[in-house]
């Protein structure tokens, strides 16, 4: 039997610092059978150069103005001819045996995906003592109901839910198909709303060995693009969780999967308070649809979140905003 093909996903954009590190870890899997394909989304570094510097039967590169992370995944996936798709973002890397053990799973299993731990570096900072979070891990595992997976990620079933690296999956075309392209109007938590598609058009999670690696680092350009689009990105953040919402009740409306999206609203009343104050009069007009879900935001150090827990978490945010006007005076 010919083994299936997997088409690794490169999106990138200003990103020559890790972009090599990245394509590298690709080509590296001790799984051989696989294809590159590399789409530069208008970087004004020498991210195209680098990519270019790859290209041969096994790396595809490709490059178009910028558009965002999710056009340029779209623009890889209308490239990719593989059986299987692994999204790895240009500043993140893979295991050398991460795809080989997921295919290993995925190849008894139709119609399932597969997920693994990430470990979180800084920067440079990746040593054998990162080791994945425990907390990230405990939202791991095999599940033939995508649904239950899903609100427990979401928070249904805790009082708090989780997040999954995109890298940490690996996906049959087929369910990529059913599910549809990256959304390309939202410009944050677009991997949020891509991966509930994904996860309730699967008939199943499975956990499996390898790392998925996850670079924490602080880039300034992104943090310049955040302040000066920040009304761009809550909106997209207030959408995302809204259709997150619509695919979850598609399938369920029990009481944990209202708490799973109470709390990504509640997360949003928290984000938007002072800051955006239509939005979050926006927020406050959902929640109303739901119970009084009892809710912990995480605010900041041990001191402020005491507070939290004292007077609310209003009053919290409010102590905030005039400290940091304070210290910027």
């Amino acid at each position: 039997m010919p083994q299936p093909l997997v088409s690794v996903i490169i999106p990138t954009y200003n990103s020559e610092k890790y972009l090599a590190e990245a394509i590298t870890s690709a080509l590296s899997q001790s799984y051989h059978n696989i294809e590159v394909i590399v789409v530069d989304d208008g970087s004004t570094d020498n991210s195209l150069t680098i990519a270019k510097s790859f290209e041969s039967k096994k790396v595809k590169v490709f490059s178009q103005q910028n558009k965002g992370a999710g056009c340029a995944r779209n623009k890889g996936l209308s490239q990719a001819t593989g059986n299987y798709i692994q999204y790895l973002d240009s500043d993140d890397r893979l295991s050398p045996d991460k795809i080989a053990m997921q295919l290993a799973v995925l190849e008894k299993n139709e119609g399932k995906i597969a997920v693994c731990s990430t470990i979180h570096f800084n920067g440079d900072s990746l040593t054998p003592a990162n080791i994945p979070s425990p907390y990230e891990d405990s939202f791991l595992y095999d599940d033939d109901d995508p649904v239950h997976f899903l609100t427990d990620l979401l928070g249904g079933y805790r009082e708090h839910g989780s997040m999954i690296a995109i890298h940490a999956w690996l996906i049959p075309k087929e369910i990529i198909d059913k599910a549809g392209p990256w959304n390309e109007e939202l410009t944050i938590d677009d991997d949020g709303e891509y991966f509930c598609r994904i996860i309730l058009g699967s008939k199943g999670i499975l956990k499996t060995p390898g790392i998925s690696y996850y670079r924490k680092y602080q880039d300034p350009d992104k943090i310049v693009a955040y302040k000066q689009n920040k009304e761009k990105l809550f909106k997209s953040a207030l959408k995302a969780v809204l259709l997150k919402r619509d695919y979850l009740r598609s399938r369920t409306n029990n009481q944990y999967a209202q708490r799973a999206i109470h709390r990504q609203l509640m997360q949003l009343a928290v984000l938007f308070y002072i800051d955006q104050p239509a939005l979050y009069q926006q927020v406050e007009k959902e929640l109303k649809h739901y119970p009084a879900y009892k809710f912990k935001p995480v605010l900041g150090g041990r001191a402020i979140n005491f507070i939290s827990g004292l007077f609310g978490w209003k009053v919290s945010k409010i102590l905030q905003y005039y400290y940091a006007k304070m210290l910027r005076k």
